[in-house]
């Protein structure tokens, strides 16, 4: 198979009931993140979904009533592609806000030293944690002055940029902390004004408070003040910390958090605050960086961007659309997949992501649609349109078959007026796939891989990358553990050579008194396509996802394309395969110990079955990008030329294969989502007739 640039399309079913995670599956959408709305035209004919306005789909969400039937769906699958080049820089940039103010030499609770010794320590343990290329500063308020009423007016302005925010200067930072005393009043409110002034004012950013007490010095109030910096955009986040606070100062601290959507924490003692600055901070840092080309598409497509095959990245506000045109040969199929970066916070719950392809004399070809009900919670909300038109064997559509210049239109889809100023990064990945002429392999496979016996043994610790594009690679067969925090999403990838499969599982551990949010996983082929994904309601109750049958892929084999079954279908293509993890924003904050945000610990169970074997003669491998992404230093991935993965160690999640002595495990029956806490309409995905 020559691949000039992607690969080809195959039919599945549409959008599904209540949430599983095979052929029929279901979703509850108030706690289901997405469906998917795709139809080509002649050969699918749109069902009542198709006609439903944004608007009208919120308001039936709003009153969890209404049932939508989803529209027949058109995905595809892909052969292996080298993935992108990393972002430079994948950690937003942070700024450490210090209270130094009188009240923090009082006495650590069951330590040695004062509060403000407590604090250094536990700046200086955060300090050594820093990536080295992570952007911090460092602001201390109370450090200049007394706290007397004499001093009140110079000490609510006694806040000192020590540390500008830069590329991380670990010795200076620490010993500009060590360097601090304890001694004024306590300005919060204009503190957060000038650690906000000291950020970049766009992308995603991130202020870290850690006080012992409430402002001293309002006006201004420094809820009123979070109020104004969550006015400058959603991306910029305010996390603070409580050290030995009263239930005013907490409820203070909460209010600026929430009003920014970042997260509160408690810390009781010195040995608390270490293990809460380390996690926050670390969650802080963490953003979804796009990475591609820098393109303008336009609003109309005699004036679009051409595109040659690659990734790029523009952006897209509420109510727009945006062109791009490639220019597609005799044979060719093509792929385009949109990545919308929504952030945590975002001003509407529901985001729809469509993407319509037209043909050289303008005739609609296929359009292809997500939709996130979670909006809020942040996502990486994900379409992906495929074009056979030109292929041998691809749908005849009148308009759609010839040659020539293509256009493909993006756009979310809301109304004017309807909350649309916003503005938000978009990645685009076009491949094109040349069809084959030769040998296509061996046959589509008949089954799932998943656990051959429960996975046991201890979790290797894994840091997770904040995209697609830098995905932590795992190493191979395992256990892997993290700490997730609510907003985050956790990508990692797997290399799934011909001939090899996988399965997973994500377990979320118990946290008491914790948020009730939306958790889900989602697995993508090497092309963004969704192959499977589960959600359901997290409670503070250890929960595992999915319950029964792990989520997993045939062994990859190019005429998996062929088969009737969408979980079949969507393992036709070899490469890296992505595994999502989320954690949303929780539906209440709490006070103390009692409902607040805090990190949830998550082990990831993989196993991986099949040896290698030959894929479609003539395989080549194409690059969107003239260099691949970087690999993890502490977690190396195999690469196409090395062996098949290792057999697994003792305590390690075994797969089978059917060369194996463990027999193959099967998809089963559908597992229906309960979440009694969460009610809300159900969308309904069918398997369209004859495909």
């Amino acid at each position: 198979m020559q691949l000039r640039r992607s690969h080809r399309v195959v039919p599945v079913p549409a959008i599904a009931v209540c949430t599983t995670t095979r052929r029929h599956r279901c979703h509850l959408v108030s706690t289901t993140s997405r469906h998917r709305d795709v139809h080509a035209r002649r050969r699918i004919r749109p069902t009542r979904l198709g006609m439903i306005t944004v608007k009208r789909l919120e308001k039936a969400m709003l009153h969890h009533a209404t049932v939508l039937v989803g529209v027949p769906l058109l995905i595809a699958t892909f052969p292996s592609v080298s993935a992108v080049a990393a972002a430079a820089d994948e950690l937003s940039p942070l700024m450490l806000v210090l209270d130094s103010s009188g009240s923090m030499t009082a006495r650590d609770a069951g330590g040695s030293g004062t509060r403000l010794d407590a604090a250094k320590r536990a700046v200086s343990s955060m300090v050594d944690t820093l990536p080295a290329t992570a952007s911090v500063g460092l602001t201390i308020y109370g450090a200049g002055t007394g706290s007397s009423r004499a001093e009140k007016s110079a000490g609510c302005r006694d806040i000192q940029v020590v540390r500008a925010v830069s590329v991380v200067d670990k010795p200076a930072l620490k010993n500009a902390v060590t360097t601090a005393k304890a001694r004024g009043y306590t300005p919060i409110g204009n503190a957060l004004r000038v650690a906000a002034s000291q950020l970049p004012k766009e992308g995603q950013r991130s202020i870290v408070l850690v006080s012992d007490g409430e402002d001293t010095c309002a006006p201004p109030e420094p809820c009123e003040v979070a109020k104004e910096l969550s006015k400058q955009g959603v991306d910029l986040h305010v996390h603070t910390i409580g050290f030995r606070v009263d239930p005013a100062a907490r409820a203070q601290l909460t209010c600026i958090a929430q009003q920014t959507g970042g997260t509160y924490h408690d810390a009781a003692d010195a040995d608390s605050l270490i293990g809460v600055l380390g996690r926050v901070t670390e969650r802080a840092l963490r953003k979804y960086e796009p990475v591609g080309k820098p393109i303008i598409g336009t609003a109309d497509p005699g004036t679009a961007p051409e595109v040659e095959p690659g990734q790029y990245r523009d952006t897209l506000n509420a109510v727009e659309e945006r062109y791009y045109v490639a220019d597609l040969q005799a044979g060719d199929t093509a792929y385009f997949a949109a990545t919308a970066i929504l952030p945590r916070g975002n001003p509407r719950g529901l985001e729809v992501l469509d993407i319509k392809v037209t043909g050289p004399g303008g005739a609609e070809c296929r359009s292809a649609r997500e939709i996130e009900t979670r909006a809020r919670d942040g996502s990486a909300l994900t379409t992906l349109v495929t074009w056979d038109g030109l292929a041998p064997g691809g749908a005849a559509i009148t308009g759609c078959t010839d040659p020539g210049r293509y256009a493909f239109r993006i756009t979310r889809l809301h109304n004017p007026g309807n909350n649309g100023t916003d503005r938000v990064p978009v990645e685009l990945l076009l491949q094109v796939e040349a069809p084959v002429t030769g040998d296509k392999g061996a046959d589509a496979q008949t089954a799932i891989v998943d656990f051959s016996r429960p996975p046991t043994g201890p979790a290797r610790a894994v840091r997770a990358g904040s995209s697609f594009n830098a995905a932590t690679a795992l190493a191979g067969p395992g256990r892997y553990t993290e700490t997730i925090y609510n907003g985050e999403l956790l990508f990692y990838r797997v290399k799934l050579d011909w001939g090899q499969g996988l399965a997973y599982r994500v377990t979320y551990g118990g946290t008491p008194n914790g948020l009730t949010a939306n958790v889900r996983t989602n697995l993508y082929n090497p092309f963004r396509a969704t192959v499977n994904s589960y959600t359901t309601a997290y409670t503070g109750t250890t929960a595992a996802l999915p319950p029964g049958k792990a989520i997993g892929t045939p062994r990859v084999m190019y005429q998996n394309r062929t088969s009737n079954d969408q979980n079949i279908q969507r393992a036709g293509a070899s490469g890296w395969y992505y595994i999502v993890i989320k954690l949303g924003v929780g539906v209440s904050i709490g006070v103390g110990n009692s409902g607040a945000p805090r990190g949830v610990p998550v082990t990831l169970d993989l196993a991986i079955a099949g040896s290698r074997v030959a894929g479609p003669e003539g395989t080549t491998t194409p690059s969107p990008s003239e260099s691949p992404t970087p690999e993890p230093t502490d977690s190396p991935a195999a690469t196409a030329s090395e062996s098949p993965a290792p057999a697994p160690e003792a305590g390690i999640p075994a797969a089978s294969d059917s060369t194996s002595p463990w027999l193959w495990v099967t998809g089963g029956a559908a597992v229906l989502l309960a979440a009694a806490i969460v009610t809300g309409a159900v969308i309904v995905r069918r398997r369209p007739p004859g495909l």
